[in-house]
């Protein structure tokens, strides 16, 4: 069974974090745990590089979603780089693709804080 892997870098004041493999149930508090302590900060702005996340179930998606009103009301958020299509089918189907903010751009996704702290 493949797993995920995380590496977590930083980028001027913006925390980004590769994932790579699938993101399940079974995989889900790994990255939840990495989540809450990054939400700890003054205004996080994470960046999730999601080229290389081959799966994604509803369990992976709870992830952002139960940690996003709490990055979103210190004035951080969430933005998702280079989505795989099957990946993005689900958040569509969740209904999630006007809840958080996609790029395909790797420095828009970086520096689109920029404009939401002004």
């Amino acid at each position: 069974m493949k797993t995920l892997s995380i590496i977590k870098k930083k980028k001027d004041k913006v925390n980004i974090i590769i994932l790579d493999g699938i993101l399940n149930a079974d995989t889900a508090s790994k990255l939840d745990d990495l989540l809450k302590e990054l939400s700890g900060s003054d205004c996080p702005c994470l960046v999730l590089d999601v080229s290389k996340l081959t799966y994604i179930s509803s369990a992976g998606i709870g992830c952002f979603i139960g940690i996003i009103k709490l990055i979103r009301s210190k004035g951080g958020d969430i933005h998702f780089y280079n989505m795989l299509p099957k990946v993005w089918r689900v958040f569509k189907l969740l209904d999630m693709d006007g809840f958080f903010k996609f790029f395909t751009d790797f420095e828009k996704a970086v520096t689109n804080f920029d404009d939401m702290n002004k």
